[in-house]
């Protein structure tokens, strides 16, 4: 009875994807449709205590927020990946992230749907076969086979005799839909392992193998690189190349701040984009170098050894001058951007800022506390799953087109005209306004305006399109 119910959860949940989605845009179905999956998945597996669960679905559920406000391509493309999380998720519940997002997504589309298919196929023709209480068993169906072939044949005949006798049926004209077909296989292939996981697989069972908590190893398992000796040679390594790249970044932090009270310094011809997009990829690069240096000289014996105070000295001060530097790039940041205005490159500085920042911190906790480099890996997997998530619940078209005209120095109009069609509003109150900035591009905005096409259907509503359409009536 359990798997009848399993499979009929399975379908009623594939034929409402398919309701809500085919030949639909993204937004307002997407919330609906996760809403409920999450809750039909949570109540079926009885996950309502899982942590890491909870934190898997509401990292999905954010992404259908931001597709039911905004829409963007890059959160869509978020929300649809998030659903090989949550398949993760129920396929082993102490999974990292990139595991469950990984087996997911390989259940999703090699393993599960298939397996599930066969197994259905193979309980079936059990129950035709074996089953002496089944309406639907061999024996009975056979009952009922020759005499209703023989009455069709003999029916055949009088008609041949008597042409009237024949009933005059007119069958509509039906074709088969295959992108229909393709598209309700694809959902049930997604929904499937939400309640066919199937075994948890070697990938799962390795990742909980590999715990957070840092603890010593002994004997033969530490290996010749952990004896006394090379630890100390290592220690002492990692003192010599920290106390040089402390004395290296103290010193670009120093004369990058003189470049800011003492003009003359600035020789190079870059303007703050170059400096600015440069300085942050290069400063990206140079903490994710910086993080697999610690992880390298904190990993397993090297944090009992009981003369790293030193290193680990040097270490946070790695880390707070990497810290300061982050401060000083978002400084710099904000100097375009009040020149230049928002724009998406700008606003992923202070994301990218955000992150690495948080990856710092975290890097920390792991060297105070002892914890294993795959902690580390884990839990930013987290943070970027988060981030990715939400970046799609703000309207960053709208916010951009509100901000430059507004504060930028410099505003850059065929920019903004490249954004997404809810920067029209703000535009058209410009060009009723008469600004000098805006009026030489009044043919462009006109035409976006006449070119605008709003979703007819519920499905496809978003809070943007609601807004968009109180605005035209205005």
């Amino acid at each position: 009875m359990i798997k009848i119910r399993t499979y009929l959860l399975w379908i009623a949940l594939t034929a409402l994807h398919t309701y809500l989605f085919y030949h639909h845009d993204v937004g307002v179905n997407a919330l609906l449709f996760s809403i409920l999956t999450v809750g039909v998945t949570t109540w079926y597996h009885k996950l309502g205590s899982e942590k890491l669960w909870w934190m898997a679905a509401s990292g999905h559920l954010i992404s259908a927020l931001a597709v039911s406000l905004h829409s963007y391509f890059s959160s869509a493309a978020t929300y649809n990946l998030s659903f090989y999380v949550l398949a993760g998720y129920v396929i082993s519940m102490r999974s990292s992230l990139p595991v469950a997002f990984i087996n997911g997504m390989y259940r999703s589309i090699f393993y599960s749907f298939f397996i599930t298919i066969y197994s259905a196929f193979l309980d079936l023709l059990d129950v035709i076969t074996h089953s002496n209480k089944s309406y639907f068993s061999l024996r009975k169906t056979t009952l009922y086979i020759a005499p209703i072939s023989v009455t069709a044949i003999f029916y055949v005949l009088y008609g041949t005799v008597n042409p009237d006798f024949f009933l005059s049926i007119n069958f509509p004209e039906w074709q088969f839909n295959y992108e229909l077909i393709f598209y309700t296989l694809f959902g049930s292939a997604i929904i499937c392992p939400l309640f066919f996981p199937g075994p948890t697989g070697r990938l799962a069972e390795w990742d909980l193998t590999n715990p957070d908590l840092l603890k010593r190893m002994e004997g033969k398992k530490s290996g010749r690189r952990f004896t006394t000796m090379g630890l100390f040679y290592e220690n002492r390594q990692g003192v010599i190349m920290f106390i040089m790249l402390n004395t290296l970044i103290a010193i670009f932090l120093a004369f990058s701040i003189l470049q800011i009270f003492f003009p003359s310094l600035n020789h190079h011809p870059a303007g703050h984009s170059d400096q600015v997009h440069q300085g942050f990829e290069v400063l990206v690069l140079s903490i994710i170098i910086a993080i697999l240096l610690i992880m390298y000289y904190f990993r397993k014996n090297e944090n009992f050894y009981d003369k790293k105070v030193k290193l680990v000295k040097l270490a946070t001060i790695w880390i707070i001058l990497n810290g300061i530097l982050i401060l000083f790039t978002c400084y710099k940041n904000v100097l375009y951007i009040d020149a230049f205005g928002l724009t998406y490159k700008r606003i992923w500085v202070f994301i990218g800022m955000m992150l690495t920042g948080i990856g710092l911190y975290l890097t920390i906790i792991k060297i105070y506390k002892v914890r294993t480099n795959w902690y580390l890996l884990r839990q930013n997997a987290w943070v970027l799953y988060f981030t990715v998530a939400s970046f799609g619940v703000v309207d960053w078209d709208r916010l951009i087109t509100w901000y430059n005209p507004n504060y930028a120095e410099f505003l850059d109009v065929k920019y903004i005209l490249n954004l997404g069609n809810t920067q029209i509003p703000y535009m058209s109150e410009l060009l009723d306004a008469n600004d000098p900035r805006i009026i030489p591009f009044k043919t462009d905005i006109e035409r976006k305006m006449v070119n605008q096409r709003l979703p007819a259907d519920w499905q496809s509503q978003t809070a943007d399109t609601q807004w968009m359409l109180r605005e035209y009536k205005k």
